[in-house]
This record gives structure tokens, C-alpha cells and sequence, in this order.
């Protein structure tokens, strides 16, 4: 196994302990912060911001965020033509920790948009990783051969 490879299993293995255990956060995870956010968000409203630059636009924002960096590891760690797991795996890694959520966490509340949010955040993390080898694959192709 390569050093590129262990380092991703490590990167991915972090991602997920740190994505898990802000899933499993016994109280909501911005409980210390949620006044100075809509205080923030007051401010934006009053200064002209749409009406859509709101708590539940910012924390579903959040959640796809939360998502990507996973995304793009996981599909680092398939091979090229799997990268579609990528997302199915955000799903099912959602999923556990929404109804982990509902089932264990009483000051938690579990959401399909946050089901959706997270997906989408995975989708987005595994297209990128997509792209880039579809770039590097077509850029390698249009590299002129050296001389023998």
C-alpha cells in the first residue's frame, strides 16, 4: 500500500471519528453559540441580506459541508469507476447517525434534510474527486509522447 493511500485511510478515519462524534453530541452542537448566530444573522437582515440567509439555511449549509471533505476521501478510496458509493456511503453513514439521534439522543433532533444535507455534501465531495481524475485522466492523454 502506498503512503498516499495510508494517509487518506488516516485522513477518512479522522473525518469520520470527528463527523460521528458531532453527530453524537449529547446536546445540540451549537447550543453555546446559537444567540451570537442569530445575532449575526439579525445584523445581516437589517444591513439587506435576503430573507433566505436564515439559521435553517446556515445549518443546513453546515451539514453539506460537514459532508464533503468525507465525500472526496471516500471516493479517493475506491477505485476510479465505485466513485458513485461515495454518495450511497454519506447516505448510510447519515442515516446511522439521524437515527442514533432519534433513538438515543433526547436533546438531538433528526431530520430528513439533514439526511438530504449531508448526501448532497458527500455527492459534492465525491464529484470533485470525480472531476479531477477525469481532468487528470484527459490532460494525460493530450501530453505529447517523448521522442524514443
Amino acid at each position: 500500500m502506498t503512503a498516499r493511500k495510508i494517509a487518506v485511510r488516516v485522513l477518512a478515519t479522522l473525518t469520520l471519528v470527528v463527523v460521528f462524534a458531532i453527530g453524537y453530541w449529547p446536546v445540540p452542537v451549537d447550543r453555546g453559540v446559537r444567540s451570537l448566530l442569530g445575532s449575526v444573522l439579525d445584523r445581516l437582515a437589517a444591513a439587506g441580506a435576503p430573507g433566505w440567509v436564515d439559521y435553517a439555511h446556515l445549518e443546513f449549509g453546515a451539514n453539506i459541508v460537514m459532508f464533503v471533505p468525507l465525500g472526496v476521501l471516500i471516493a479517493l478510496l475506491l477505485p476510479r469507476w465505485e466513485w458513485w458509493l461515495a454518495p450511497i456511503i454519506g447516505l448510510a453513514l447519515s442515516l446511522a447517525i439521524e437515527f442514533g439521534q432519534a433513538l438515543l439522543l433526547p436533546e438531538r433532533f433528526a431530520t430528513p434534510l439533514d439526511v438530504l444535507a449531508n448526501t448532497t455534501g458527500a455527492t459534492i465531495g465525491a464529484l470533485v474527486v470525480t472531476g479531477f481524475r477525469i481532468r487528470g485522466r484527459a490532460t494525460a492523454h493530450r501530453l505529447p509522447t517523448s521522442p524514443p
